[in-house]
């Protein structure tokens, strides 16, 4: 009833205003309007996401067929008439934002179907139960961690793959129908919107093989460690078995850091948090201390009352981090599945950094109530995660309590790297993957083949098992079935560092021109001037492209007029340079074989 009265009132609204020939007033109207359907529909998601029911997905769908409802009426309507303010920026492209439909632009039936397959295929993912080794009968288990680890990855697939299969072609098939509709060729196009630059996909290559010859070095050293552990389960010169990475989807190898350390001493003490009874609540207290010691906003009420940082034992609900903006005003909330250790410090640093991105821009219309790209979320919050993990930073929170030393520095790097450099070609294989699939170069009687093919070329990876076009193992990937944009991770994780170092210039705690400066040592807790810089860049919000926005907030020059992996690389050098000396010396082949 409430969504038929808004729709009803949206359509007087524009008989009016369009008599009266109104500018800026009529969009002050729109929103009103959209900030309530968003706040109506953003509710309905979160009660699904926590509580996996059907009732609970029918309200859902209910509230995303208004909602793109109303996007599509105000966008038509809007289109009918003249736009009487050409010289306000910040109006037309608010005016621009009302016209460009997305999915939505799809007849409601179709776009109805297209998130009911979206998140039937989250629901797959989010209940996957495998029955454990030693115990068949025990199948209530989620993920575990050479025979058992290999079941598990096997049965992992088993219950996920081959079930989301005909579900993401049917996906295929809209998405590529929502593009057309839209203007594009197909969604590979469509998702490269917000590039302008014409060479986007060259150049992401280019950043790709930049940081290639890290990767292959931390492959080979990994490689070497794994032969160490399995003997001939892993070849001296080719790839490394899937399962052996401490990860079921291997796009991070962080679960093995601690058992191929470069030096096996321990240099952190996050078991240390649960001695001291630490829960994860206060290691998001952590955070947040962390983002007031830069002048940044402490986390509203909502989001210590409402929050879900631990999975919910009573009901099925989606664990994949993510941040949330009801849309109100004054409703923030976080939804994971933390434990107290690592990951969790690393969770809550990184998503309390998109809060604080929706916090800033609070003032802006809805419609601009956005970072100027998605990447920047992500950026942003990898930002802060890597000035939570300097050694200096971990040791004023009691997490390191040993000497800062070259050790230690190293054994840091190569666990961020496990996770950072990692991230960077397993991403990159998704993206051609993905793109390929949506532009029609593979056709879905090859999707699986061709996702090893990728796999293999740009991480070093193999499956341990042969595998079949059925057993549809990119399904386990939850960027895919969630319809994540790719390019967005992709970018992401080179620009956070890009972001992390003007930060570290900005509080003068890294500086480029003195070769003694260390970008990993950075520390940059209770630097009010690099808080405000952050601050400024996130209260644009979508105001202006992000091209824009990052050469204000960037302000070193030429380096930063478009994504630069140098800044990463330099983090890392040296991890790089220690890798290289450490393979040279155990006579360790560099790459793998096809």
């Amino acid at each position: 009833m409430l969504v038929s009265s808004i729709l009803v009132i949206f359509l007087l609204n524009f008989v009016q205003c369009k008599k009266l020939l109104l500018t800026g007033d009529v969009l002050t109207s729109l929103n009103v309007q959209l900030q309530e359907l968003m706040h109506l529909q953003k509710l309905a998601t979160w009660d699904y996401e926590t509580n996996l029911t059907d009732f609970n997905l029918a309200k859902k769908l209910e509230m995303d067929v208004n909602l793109a409802s109303f996007q599509k009426q105000a966008s038509y309507n809007l289109s009918k008439y003249k736009w009487k303010s050409e010289r306000d920026g910040v109006l037309q492209r608010e005016r621009l934002f009302y016209l460009r439909l997305e999915e939505e632009i799809l007849p409601p039936k179709k776009y109805k179907r297209l998130k009911e397959i979206m998140s039937k295929m989250i629901h797959i993912y989010s209940t996957a139960k495998i029955c454990d080794y030693s115990y068949p009968t025990k199948c209530d288990l989620a993920l575990l961690p050479e025979d058992e680890l290999r079941y598990t990855w096997i049965e992992r697939r088993k219950a996920v793959g081959p079930k989301v299969r005909d579900l993401f072609q049917e996906y295929v098939q809209l998405v590529n129908e929502a593009a057309q509709k839209n203007g594009y060729d197909d969604a590979s196009e469509y998702y490269l919107r917000e590039h302008t630059d014409p060479d986007i996909k060259k150049k992401l290559k280019h950043y790709n093989r930049r940081l290639r010859s890290l990767y292959e070095q931390l492959h080979a050293y990994v490689r070497f460690k794994l032969r160490k552990k399995y003997g001939n389960s892993t070849s001296e010169i080719g790839s490394i078995p899937a399962h052996l990475l401490g990860d079921l989807t291997a796009q991070k190898w962080s679960g093995i850091a601690q058992v191929t350390l470069p030096y096996p001493e321990p240099y952190e003490n996050f078991d240390n948090l649960k001695q001291q009874n630490y829960t994860v609540t206060d290691i998001a207290r952590l955070a947040e201390d962390f983002y007031k010691s830069l002048n940044l906003s402490k986390m509203p009420n909502s989001f210590w009352r409402k929050s879900v940082f631990q999975k919910l034992t009573d009901t099925n609900m989606t664990c994949n981090p993510s941040a949330w903006d009801f849309y109100d005003g004054q409703n923030f909330r976080l939804k994971t599945c933390l434990k107290t250790d690592r990951e969790g410090y690393e969770t809550l640093h990184h998503w309390m950094g998109h809060i604080q991105y929706f916090l800033q821009y609070q003032g802006l219309d809805i419609k601009l109530r956005n970072a100027a790209t998605d990447a920047l979320f992500d950026s942003v919050g990898g930002a802060f995660s890597l000035a939570a993990f300097s050694l200096k930073h971990l040791k004023r929170v009691g997490l390191y309590r040993g000497e800062i030393s070259t050790k230690a520095d190293i054994n840091n790097l190569y666990t961020l790297a496990m996770s950072k450099i990692v991230s960077v070609p397993a991403t990159y294989a998704i993206l051609k993957w993905k793109d390929k699939i949506l532009s029609g170069e593979v056709k879905s009687e090859d999707y699986n083949s061709e996702w090893w093919k990728l796999v293999l070329k740009y991480q070093g990876v193999q499956p341990p098992v042969p595998r079949f076009e059925d057993d549809f193992d990119p399904g386990n990937i939850f960027e895919i079935i969630s319809g994540e944009s790719i390019w967005k991770k992709f970018t992401s994780l080179i620009l956070q560092f890009q972001i992390f170092r003007q930060l570290c210039e900005t509080d003068r705690e890294f500086q480029i021109f003195d070769k003694a400066s260390q970008l990993h040592t950075c520390d940059i807790y209770q630097s009010v001037k690099a808080g405000a810089a952050l601050r400024t860049m996130m209260a644009y919000g979508k105001k202006k492209p992000w091209g824009y926005v990052m050469k204000h907030f960037l302000s070193y020059g030429r380096l930063f007029d478009e994504l630069n992996p140098v800044p990463m690389l330099e983090y890392f050098q040296p991890l790089y340079e220690w890798l290289e000396k450490e393979n040279q010396k155990n006579g360790v082949f560099v790459g793998w074989i096809l």
